[in-house]
């Protein structure tokens, strides 16, 4: 299942690692140190980052959509997925 991050922009739930807020100098370096090693991907289209998805292939994905509205969202689909 997907998980959907923002302006139709979907990452696979079975990869995530984590879904962490953006601010914080930790989250700063991790963005910086991505962006050196090609892995950021900028899903944000334009607007305030509030929240990165840390994959487990070490891609970082920028998002707009706040943290706590993404793990909602990634909680449901697990949810799911449980029933199934």
């Amino acid at each position: 299942m997907l998980l959907n991050i923002g302006y139709e922009t979907f990452v696979p739930c079975g990869h995530v690692s984590g879904i962490v807020k953006s601010d914080g100098s930790s989250m700063k370096k991790l963005r910086h140190d991505s962006i050196e090693h090609g892995l950021l991907i900028d899903a944000t289209y334009g607007h305030k980052t509030r929240s990165m998805i840390v994959l487990t292939s070490r891609q970082i994905y920028l998002s707009s959509v706040q943290t706590t509205t993404l793990q909602a969202r990634y909680n449901a689909i697990q949810k799911q997925q449980q029933k199934l």
